[in-house]
């Protein structure tokens, strides 16, 4: 009797979905154009080309996006290189958006949906910045979707569920195959799926199928290009990623609290809290709620493995749990629906607030970045030393050392891995650059050493304890640096970013 007003509602709020990525993806896209390359996504794009089969950072799939897209522009613009990542957030917030239907109804799936695109470090950094969480929680997001309706049975009588099918988990295989091809994050995706397989009737009948076990198989195959690279390079990668949550013999509360402080910062407090209100909830209830169970064992693992690593000593980064968050959205999307349906008001209230929040915040950092207006009112924000000049590109550099006559076309040498990514992508991703440090990453397996070019370019930053000129710092590796004088890039008209360079004395490879 009350099917067709159901299925009337259901449309209207699927709608509502269509229009949420909508405005997503144009603010996305925004951002995109009016900033530039973070130090993350600028060294990204530089050492993406040549294509290798992996980097000493991550898994290969973020590079090879970035590399793709200044091969097929011929440039590195922020908004063309970011242009794949914008739109593998929207197509994640609709399998977010999707999921949350088809477990609890399509008003929850929208709600959903809405509050993790006003999430900070999914719904604007993951969303937008060349990062390997971009392609991570696209394929986990699709992955899952291809499974739940044969894990559960859907909310409502409109969506029929799903047999058991060798096809979908073989499918959903090659999907966890590309997260694990984004991020080595992905494998606790596939733990927490394994969790709720062999802790539910369920998922345990499932085991007894070969799906599973077909799945597995295709997504460990899909790291072969992974595996292959660090056996030629003594495991490179995984060593470097181990060391970064080693824990020490010290066990203390500060790294931690630091910890979930800055993970409710980068999340937005306001969300960050009902959001662990509803993983709560779904943890206490797992004998009664399947459906909440299978979504908090797809984020328990990242969040709580990274989270409590640091009670051990290890700092870690409050954005490492970000990939585990991405599955609290349905649940979160489900307490905001119950809450609806009782009556209660906060939700009406909290709902435009947090979108509008998300917007001011997004317009007061993108134009700080463009223009450092903020900087008249906060000292720290000022120009040399604002943080946010990190996203500010060096592009105007290339004109700048033409008319200095300054020849580049041997490469340049860099003091870091952050400044040689932003000399990558103000020269072109096939400049050669070489970093002149202890810690280069990936950038010597970019190409054969053959030395050092002879044109340094430092990033003057007095400021940090501990500076020192290139001219000092440099001076064991490359001996005497002629000066060949400072270029001053400008942000909004205003002198921002100091850049010396040098001619260094070295011989000719």
């Amino acid at each position: 009797m009350n099917a067709a007003p159901s299925a009337r509602t259901d449309a209207w709020w699927v709608t509502r979905l269509w229009m949420v990525i909508a405005a997503s993806t144009a603010i996305r896209l925004l951002v995109a154009g009016t900033t530039g390359l973070g130090v993350d996504e600028s060294y990204a794009v530089t050492v993406a080309r040549p294509l290798s089969w992996s980097y000493f950072d991550h898994p290969p799939l973020h590079f090879w996006m970035a590399g793709a897209m200044t091969w097929l522009t011929g440039d590195t613009k922020a908004v063309l290189v970011r242009l794949p990542f914008v739109l593998a957030f929207s197509v994640t917030l609709w399998a977010v958006g999707r999921l949350g239907h088809h477990a609890f109804g399509a008003r929850a799936g929208t709600l959903g949906a809405l509050a993790l695109a006003c999430t900070g470090v999914l719904g604007l950094t993951t969303g937008t910045w060349v990062l390997p969480d971009g392609p991570l929680v696209l394929c986990a997001s699709l992955a899952v979707l291809v499974l739940a309706p044969m894990l559960f049975g859907a909310s409502t009588a409109v969506d029929r569920p799903v047999q058991v099918s060798t096809r979908r988990w073989m499918l959903a295989g090659l999907l966890l195959g590309g997260a694990l091809l984004s991020k080595y994050h992905g494998a606790l995706y596939g733990a927490g799926l394994l969790l709720f397989l062999l802790t539910t009737a369920s998922g345990r009948r499932q085991l007894r199928t070969p799906g599973p076990w077909l799945a597995a198989a295709i997504a460990i195959s899909c790291t072969a290009p992974v595996l292959w690279w660090n056996a030629q390079h003594d495991w490179v990668s995984f060593r470097f990623q181990g060391a970064r949550a080693t824990t020490t013999a010290d066990w203390s509360l500060a790294p931690f609290l630091e910890n979930v402080g800055g993970q409710a910062a980068w999340l937005l407090p306001w969300i960050a809290i009902p959001l662990a209100i509803a993983l709560g909830r779904a943890l206490v209830r797992r004998q009664t709620d399947e459906r909440g169970w299978f979504f908090a064992c797809l984020a328990v693992l990242p969040i709580g493995l990274f989270t409590a690593s640091t009670l051990g000593g290890a700092r870690g980064l409050p954005h490492w749990q970000a990939p585990g968050w991405l599955f609290v959205a349905p649940l979160l999307g489900r307490a905001l629906d119950q809450a609806l349906a009782r009556g209660a008001p906060w939700p009406r209230r909290w709902i435009p607030a947090v979108a509008g929040a998300w917007v001011v915040l997004v317009a007061m950092l993108t134009s700080q970045v463009a223009t450092g207006w903020l900087g008249g009112q906060v000292v720290a924000l000022r120009a040399p030393a604002d943080p946010a000049l990190d996203a500010f590109d060096w592009r105007a550099l290339r004109d700048s050392l033409a008319a200095r006559d300054i020849d580049v076309t041997g490469g340049v040498t860099a003091r870091s891995w952050i400044q040689a990514g932003k000399l990558g992508v103000a020269l072109g991703a096939t400049t050669r650059i070489v970093c002149a440090c202890d810690d280069p990453h990936h950038l010597p397996f970019r190409e054969p050493p053959a030395g050092y070019p002879a044109i340094v370019v430092e990033h003057a930053q007095p400021w940090k304890r501990g500076w020192r000129p290139a001219s000092v710092a440099l001076s064991d590796r490359l001996g005497p640096l002629d000066s060949l004088g400072v270029i001053t890039l400008a942000r909004a008209g205003t002198p921002a970013v100091n850049l010396v360079v040098y001619r260094a004395n070295v011989p000719k490879s």
